[in-house]
């Protein structure tokens, strides 16, 4: 199987939960990726949405507790519903598909970059370090000594620190790759894992594809656990 796609919900925030799964249903053909999705303390709406519309390809685990965003993904990725596929694909609940043709397309798209070693696919962002997170970055298992990336600022010419990275709320990784960097990073509770994992990347020289064909991402207001991102010392959010 080509990929497993994995959704996080949360809340009482049925409108978003139902865009995201009904645009799985009807955008995803049928048989061409298993589905598994994690509802952090959801509202019934959504559980009734889940019950009228099963799907042999979909695992649905419930929880009561907001788990933090990386704790699901690190029982998601190497717990029960582990990957027996080529790629992971992740989803949170701002993203939906807004494409038809988004599965194809996006299949054409990695087999005509595989010679290139694809492995990491997602909408290109960047940020700058915030004090401590370079730290945090050199302490990683996976870190292999390059130097930081130099990422514009609003001065032209001028540069600072940073990293590029896929957009967190929609994103595919190849499953070697994530078994080979042991991801997410265990450090990882809640904010901070999309920079890092742009970062893991770039550490082990591989690529980063710029490519979001047919999804519309971070598509509503932050909600749930605020927390500062992963490594720094400035309480700030972003």
């Amino acid at each position: 199987m080509l990929a497993t796609i994995y959704c996080l919900l949360y809340g009482d925030y049925h409108s978003l939960h139902k865009r995201l799964l009904e645009s799985l249903r009807k955008r995803l053909p049928q048989g061409a990726a298993r589905v598994v999705i994690w509802c952090n303390a959801v509202c019934d709406a959504t559980k009734q949405w889940l019950e009228q519309y099963p799907c042999a390809d979909w695992a649905v685990i419930f929880s009561d507790e907001n788990v933090p965003k990386y704790e699901v993904m690190r029982k998601l990725f190497h717990g029960e519903h582990a990957p027996q596929s080529d790629w992971v694909v992740w989803f949170d609940d701002d993203a939906h598909i807004i494409a038809a043709d988004w599965w194809t397309k996006t299949k054409t798209y990695l087999a005509q970059k595989a010679e290139q070693g694809v492995c990491y696919v997602g909408q290109l962002w960047f940020v700058h370090h915030l004090p401590g997170q370079w730290e945090f970055i050199k302490q990683s298992a996976w870190f292999k000594g390059l130097p930081s990336q130099m990422c514009p600022t609003r001065k032209p010419g001028r540069k600072k620190p940073g990293i590029q990275f896929a957009q967190g709320s929609y994103w595919w990784l190849r499953t070697d790759v994530m078994k080979q960097l042991n991801w997410p990073d265990e450090r990882l509770s809640h904010n901070g894992g999309d920079t890092l994992l742009g970062e893991a990347i770039r550490q082990q020289g591989l690529p980063f594809h710029r490519f979001h064909y047919g999804v519309k991402l971070n598509d509503a207001k932050r909600r749930g656990f605020h927390e500062k991102p992963a490594g720094s010392k400035q309480d700030v959010r972003r």
